[in-house]
């Protein structure tokens, strides 16, 4: 399948990034982590998101109902940083394939 190509505006992206980063609580710069978003390819960034949902599948099992908000919270972050491992990106990339604006095969370019 061809690579293809969306552009977004620089206001839709600083909005995507800032909420993904509320889940990954990542340093990187925004333009790093869209160049590792960009450099995945469309079976990994399905995998990425296979790998979520399996943890957020025990995650609804694990965690007591009194600590929903902070347990998940935290740990979403930390199944962030353990999937990022696996594919030697950073956590932020991670959170960016979950709430992807573009398909699985297209790239983001900002105008």
């Amino acid at each position: 399948m061809k690579n293809k190509i969306v552009f977004k505006s620089q206001k839709d992206f600083v909005k995507w990034v800032t909420v993904s980063n509320m889940f990954a609580k990542s340093r990187i710069m925004p333009m790093v982590a869209l160049k590792q978003f960009n450099s995945l390819k469309a079976n990994q960034r399905t995998n990425i998101k296979k790998a979520f949902e399996e943890y957020d599948q025990k995650r609804r099992i694990k965690i007591p109902k009194g600590e929903i908000d902070s347990a998940w919270t935290i740990s979403v972050m930390v199944d962030a940083h353990i999937i990022a491992t696996e594919y030697n990106v950073d956590p932020l990339t991670v959170i960016m394939c979950l709430n992807s604006p573009c398909k699985i095969y297209e790239r983001i370019v900002i105008k």
